[in-house]
């Protein structure tokens, strides 16, 4: 009879400790997914003769969540005024370190073929940079221990407010 009773504390402990567990990760998992992501810059551009840009962007992450996690994968698919533009991956993992700011750096390389995929006006892009919208859809593949959760991040901001970063004068304009 002993035995039978050593076997539920046995059972009702270990179910307490899945559960306690459990609503740990829940939570921990939903403040990973509360983040902050701030653009941090861009360097190494480079122009080819081809016409051909790659350059490197800086986001900076903030895990409100107590645990490290890693970022393993990475897809953006950007568009400029909803017209799909290209589509940029990332396989090399990221450590996101808990409760602190990681650096994610994404490299980008647009060719001139991808800029006759959208019509863009011209004269609105030098005089109107504020009504070129670019758009990025960043699908993130996250993964703790032996979890992995993907999860989508809409990020926009207008040509003018890019131009802002490098010129501040622009926002005088």
């Amino acid at each position: 009879m002993t035995n039978q009773i050593q076997k539920k504390y046995w059972i009702a402990g270990l179910i307490g400790l899945v559960s306690v567990t459990g609503a740990y990760l829940y939570f921990q998992i939903n403040k990973i997914l509360d983040y902050t992501l701030n653009f941090k810059g861009i360097r190494n551009v480079k122009f080819d003769k081809n016409a051909n840009i790659s350059f490197t962007i800086q986001y900076e992450y903030q895990n409100k969540a107590n645990i490290d996690v890693t970022l393993d994968s990475q897809e953006y698919e950007v568009f400029i005024n909803n017209q799909y533009l290209t589509t940029l991956k990332n396989v090399i993992p990221n450590k996101l370190s808990g409760s602190k700011p990681s650096i994610i750096e994404v490299n980008l390389n647009i060719t001139k073929d991808d800029f006759k995929k959208i019509k863009l006006n011209w004269v609105q892009l030098l005089l109107q940079p504020e009504k070129i919208e670019i758009k990025t859809i960043m699908k993130w593949k996250v993964r703790y221990g032996l979890l992995r959760f993907p999860f989508q991040y809409p990020y926009i901001v207008s040509l003018k407010e890019v131009i802002s970063w490098y010129v501040p004068a622009i926002n005088k304009i």
